[in-house]
């Protein structure tokens, strides 16, 4: 297991990658350095660029891209400050900082974003529709279930005959899907269940991409 220091000030991407491995024990869990990583992720709500006042990548996050907890990768500027802004506030929220003044305001920009793909339930490209809805279930604002449900749709109607979905980021998706605990999420796992249960014997390692590939592979294999 993991002990490394969880806050990379040099990276956005990755102190919020870390603090996901502790969340799910992938990283051995020290009270001290999780609080350390929380609030330099706090500090950087606002600052200029931010995306919809949300949280700032970094300048070395911005000109790296980014890449998904599941590897995937993304490596336009805007994607980049789309996609770690949101991460970054679904974060601080399952850690339950909700209350603190800087979530407040993540919140406000959040639901500014939130109008703009209320009517679809997606977003401008699919790794950012995948992110986009990934956040939308922990944050939880008014109507959430609603616009939820018309994001799963919308990864529906872009079902594959192998089990995938086309354009969406396949594992990713995975992931996000796991964590929604609705029959519509429940669905599109089931539909990719044949091919998770092919895929799961590839990712037997302990680095970062296999084990959070392996999350979403296993939810697809296992669901009922």
């Amino acid at each position: 297991m993991e002990t490394k220091k969880i806050l990379v000030p040099e990276s956005l991407q990755e102190t919020l990658w870390r603090l996901e491995e502790v969340r799910q024990g992938f990283r051995t869990k020290s009270a001290a350095l999780v609080q350390e990583a929380l609030e330099w992720v706090l500090a950087r709500q606002g600052l200029q660029r931010s995306y919809f006042n949300l949280f700032m990548p970094t300048n070395q996050d911005l000109s790296q891209g980014v890449r998904l907890l599941t590897g995937e990768r993304m490596l336009s500027d805007a994607g980049t400050r789309h996609v770690l802004g949101e991460e970054a506030l679904r974060t601080v929220i399952v850690w339950k900082l909700r209350s603190s003044s800087a979530v407040k305001q993540a919140l406000k920009g959040f639901n500014d974003l939130l109008e703009a793909g209320a009517k679809s339930g997606s977003w401008c490209c699919y790794t950012c529709t995948t992110v986009f809805l990934r956040t939308l279930a922990v944050v939880k604002p008014d109507r959430w279930d609603g616009i939820l449900r018309k994001g799963i749709k919308r990864i529906k109607k872009a079902r594959t005959a192998d089990g995938r979905w086309d354009g969406f980021p396949f594992y990713y998706t995975l992931l996000t899907l796991s964590e929604m605990d609705t029959p519509s999420a429940q669905a599109e796992l089931r539909h990719a269940s044949k091919i998770a249960e092919r895929l799961l014997k590839r990712y037997r390692g302990d680095d970062r991409m296999s084990r959070f590939r392996r999350l979403g592979l296993e939810a697809a294999s296992s669901v009922v």
